[in-house]
């Protein structure tokens, strides 16, 4: 599933790993949107500075895009 040009997207994640470019901060997340029946895996690569801090598996968040990048995330708790 390819995402959004721009939107939030509603997400569990099913991976994570941090990995730097250039010295900057990176996670790829590889996660399952909560609202699409098929289940299907996107990996996406977050920039740290758009994270509250530490994510893992199990996680739920709100992605937003702008450009098809992310650029915020927001908990989701409960």
């Amino acid at each position: 599933m390819q995402p959004p040009i721009a939107g939030d997207w509603p997400v569990e994640i099913r991976a994570a790993r941090q990995f730097a470019i250039h010295g900057d901060l990176y996670y790829e997340l590889h996660v399952v949107k909560t609202d699409d029946p098929s289940g299907e895996q996107t990996a996406l690569r977050v920039p740290q500075h758009a994270l509250n801090g530490p994510v893992g598996p199990g996680d739920r968040l709100v992605l937003s895009f702008l450009m098809g990048q992310v650029t915020a995330a927001r908990r989701v708790h409960g």
